[in-house]
């Protein structure tokens, strides 16, 4: 009967082994001055477009240069319509006192022609998960990339009424969110 490897040449072997199967992941660093989120809603008399004033995406890189992993926390008080009544009166509808903050985290993307994808995610919203599906472009040369996008939501989706004043003007519950988020490889 032999006698057993050694630990560290069984670790050793593991490591070898496992090594290639291992990914790293690189964070692009996102430059605030070149990217924007915005927050585009239709009314009947005072459609307006809010800007998020303050947001740090997270996103992640695999060893390929292929976006592995998106998340964008925002804080809804961030959220400036160039109107402080008007956001006075956003923050009421949302009840931003009791639900602050919002998340959105990508599941996957889906490969369309090249440079296109598919995003498919999860929008935290008032308190509410609701999935998300909507085109977008990657433009890079893995140095520095450019993520642009477009995603309409429904409001009701997230426990969100209809904002209706004098029973004849109201804000349309669909709203379109329009972004470019451009960084740059580490």
């Amino acid at each position: 009967m032999k006698p057993p490897l050694p630990y560290f040449i069984i670790l050793g072997l593991m490591t070898a082994v496992l090594a290639p199967a291992a990914s790293t992941t690189r964070s692009l660093q996102i430059d605030p001055a070149q990217s924007r989120i915005d927050i585009i809603v239709q009314a009947t008399m005072d459609s307006f477009t809010g800007h998020l004033k303050k947001c740090e995406p997270i996103i992640t890189l695999g060893d390929d240069g292929a976006i592995a992993s998106v998340r964008v926390p925002f804080h809804f008080r961030d959220i400036d319509t160039g109107k402080a009544k008007r956001d006075t009166a956003m923050h009421e509808w949302q009840q931003t006192d009791k639900f602050p903050d919002g998340e959105f985290v990508l599941a996957s993307l889906t490969p369309g022609q090249p440079g296109r994808f598919t995003a498919h995610g999860e929008l935290t919203f008032h308190g509410v998960k609701h999935e998300l599906t909507f085109p977008v472009a990657v433009t890079t040369d893995h140095a520095l990339y450019a993520i642009d996008g477009e995603a309409v939501l429904d409001t009701r989706d997230f426990g969100l009424p209809i904002i209706k004043v004098f029973a004849l003007l109201k804000v349309d519950p669909l709203v379109k969110v329009s972004f470019h988020l451009q960084g740059q490889a580490p």
